[in-house]
């Protein structure tokens, strides 16, 4: 069998139009790639940004945390993937200016994808809001000292502020259990007996609370020199008035007060109690021929740099 015009014929079909033959060719090999480019490649998982818009002024608080992003698996054809991932997803807006509501929802419709992707789940999928109502109180302001004053100096009594409280707004479950608002610390070091106000800051409220009015107050300390007591118990009763009058009580107990030094020195035979009737114009020498009287004054002690206090503070004088 003669199969020369067959080879003849195989020749010219593979070499007539070389070049047509050649873009065709080339045509189908383009085609076949973007067939197959087109073609699903699984699904990719994608971080999303959120942006949270609140509701504007209003009587309850969001206590829930939104987080700054969420993840979104995806699946498309391999193009379609390529140009998300260079083009990036715009972030997905939680719009609550206007209401509360108690669920949001992660569907299609909230990310901007081309028509090509498929989303196939979101993490979170969805968000569970808590809200809570808005209060306002008035709660007590806290003073607190701190520094050492001069030697030989204390601070009398409670540091005095102006004003003493101030209204804080926020979520009921935090208002609430607030006692107070504490400023910041005095400093008295160096301080000597005065009176000293000073505008002190208050230190910031808990999260979600706020300050209604300036956070400051003013913080007025007082310094007196440091004192100290000593007890002398039963020490008699002197009369200055007749001769041969009674006295009842007949002792008494005098507390001394005052600086360290001067109570310490102080000897108990310098504590002398007097009832003094000639002074109080009680009694004189010229009613020396009365037959009697009685007559209730106050006991007193005289000592220099100090206080005393005398208990009972009065005696009643027969004579």
């Amino acid at each position: 069998m003669d199969l020369q015009p067959f080879f003849l014929w195989v020749q010219q079909a593979l070499t007539q139009n070389l070049g047509l033959k050649l873009m065709a060719f080339g045509f189908a090999l383009g085609f076949f790639g973007y067939v197959h480019g087109q073609e699903d490649i699984g699904q990719r998982t994608i971080p999303i940004g959120v942006i949270s818009l609140p509701p504007e002024e209003g009587d309850r608080e969001l206590m829930t945390t939104i987080p700054p992003s969420i993840h979104i698996t995806v699946r498309g054809s391999r193009r379609a993937m390529t140009d998300l991932v260079q083009d990036g997803i715009p972030p997905v807006e939680i719009d609550l200016r206007q209401g509360y509501p108690v669920e949001i929802s992660f569907n299609r419709e909230m990310f901007l994808l081309p028509s090509q992707i498929a989303l196939i789940v979101a993490d979170p999928p969805r968000l569970n809001l808590e809200w809570e109502e808005l209060i306002t109180r008035q709660v007590p302001l806290q003073a607190s000292i701190t520094g050492k004053l001069a030697e030989g100096f204390i601070v009398k009594g409670e540091p005095q502020l102006e004003p003493d409280k101030i209204s804080v707004r926020g979520p009921r479950s935090r208002v609430e259990v607030m006692q107070f608002a504490r400023l910041a610390p005095y400093n008295v070091t160096g301080l000597t007996a005065g009176t000293f106000p000073r505008r002190i800051a208050i230190d910031s409220p808990p999260e979600r609370v706020n300050f209604l009015g300036t956070p400051a107050a003013t913080v007025v300390v007082e310094v007196k020199r440091r004192e100290s007591e000593k007890l002398f118990s039963d020490r008699e009763v002197q009369v200055i008035g007749p001769p041969g009058a009674r006295v009842l009580p007949q002792s008494v107990d005098v507390t001394v007060i005052g600086p360290p030094d001067v109570v310490r020195a102080l000897r108990a035979e310098q504590i002398v109690p007097r009832v003094d009737l000639i002074a109080a114009q009680k009694w004189s020498q010229a009613d020396s021929n009365s037959s009697s009287g009685s007559v209730s004054l106050p006991i007193t002690v005289t000592l220099s740099g100090v206080l005393a206090e005398v208990q009972p503070p009065e005696a009643t004088v027969k004579w």
